[in-house]
């Protein structure tokens, strides 16, 4: 009986663990602030170290492009774009700079996976929309 249990045990959680979406958010926050629709996301904070993850889409048919804004008091920001299971460095922005500009060439109503990386005590905001 033991047995049993463990074995639909073992195969509930590798069901589980198989079902998650391609990247996890795994990150500590001060202030955090995210906003979110089906085709843009944006985030704010006064500390971010770790990874923070959205999941959007673009919301019609035809080409379009990834715009994004970065703005970082404090640390460091990397973001990046997923799209097609390719991962690109869209931005990688230090203390006191800041970047708005237009990447990663999406298509169709396809998922697209923003990812914004902040270490040394990351202070800023990011916003992401898909045209």
């Amino acid at each position: 009986m033991k047995k049993i249990i463990s074995i639909i045990t073992v195969v509930l959680l590798s069901l589980s663990l198989c079902s998650c979406g391609k990247y996890v958010s795994s990150y500590k926050a001060v202030c955090l602030i995210k906003n979110q629709t089906s085709h843009s996301c944006e985030a704010s904070f006064d500390s971010l170290e770790g990874q923070l993850v959205f999941k959007i889409k673009k919301s019609e048919r035809g080409e379009g492009s990834v715009n994004y804004s970065v703005q970082v008091e404090e640390g460091e920001i990397r973001l990046y774009c997923d799209v097609y299971d390719y991962k690109q460095e869209l931005a990688h922005v230090k203390a006191g700079d800041s970047v708005t500009d237009r990447g990663g060439y999406v298509e169709g109503k396809q998922t697209v996976y923003i990812i914004i990386e902040g270490s040394n005590n990351a202070k800023g905001k990011v916003s992401v929309e898909l045209d």
